[in-house]
């Protein structure tokens, strides 16, 4: 019986990391299906070739500094509603904005994109940067690559490189997997595991 209501009280369970992960991907994916829409004012029909050169969702709703600032605003919201499922949990929280966010950063968006008929970008043989391409192969080995030191989105910030990107959503899924892990493992062995005092104590170093 004592075990039993030990393992109640842990935060992970196998249901617990299902729940997170689903409600992460689903909003995540959703994003990535309003954030992946566009269209061309110089054309009847959307075209994936280089005339096409597409107003984004993030022009349409006030700029991308505003929406881009939502953008990052709603990973909370899958945070949130763990947090208004299991109150003084923060760690489900935590994991869901990682993972939603890593969803959301996932080429998951170009394949959108292309299904909505609109051009990706990379670089081609002779250097020029953002070209329009219809290859998702392209895109992913321009977007993702580890060692790229050019900016991948077009804006005056030049921000992020290929290489922030790519392994900033592998230390968000490492990040996500290890709290969740390093959580159960203490809980599992009898110990207290509060990622808010873990913060705390941490600081009180520096």
């Amino acid at each position: 019986m004592l075990n039993t209501n030990r393992s109640s009280s842990r935060t992970w369970n196998k249901r617990r990391v299902l729940i997170v992960i689903a409600i992460s991907v689903a909003y995540g994916a959703w994003f990535n299906v309003l954030d992946s829409l566009a269209y061309c004012p110089n054309q009847v029909q959307n075209s994936c070739d280089e005339k096409c050169q597409p107003i984004s969702v993030g022009s349409m709703f006030g700029g991308d500094y505003i929406y881009q600032s939502w953008n990052v605003i709603g990973h909370l919201i899958p945070g949130l509603f763990l947090a208004l499922w299991t109150p003084k949990r923060v760690e489900l929280f935590v994991a869901g904005a990682l993972i939603s966010s890593v969803v959301m950063d996932s080429p998951l968006w170009g394949v959108l994109r292309l299904e909505h008929g609109l051009p990706l970008w990379y670089m081609n043989e002779t250097g020029e940067n953002f070209v329009n391409t219809c290859s998702i192969g392209d895109w992913i080995l321009y977007y993702y690559h580890p060692a790229g030191s050019y900016a991948v989105w077009n804006n005056p910030l030049g921000f992020p490189s290929a290489a922030i990107l790519f392994w900033s959503i592998i230390g968000r899924l490492l990040g996500a997997g290890l709290l969740i892990w390093w959580q159960a493992r203490q809980e599992k062995d009898g110990k207290e595991f509060s990622l808010p005092k873990l913060v705390l104590n941490i600081r009180n170093y520096l």
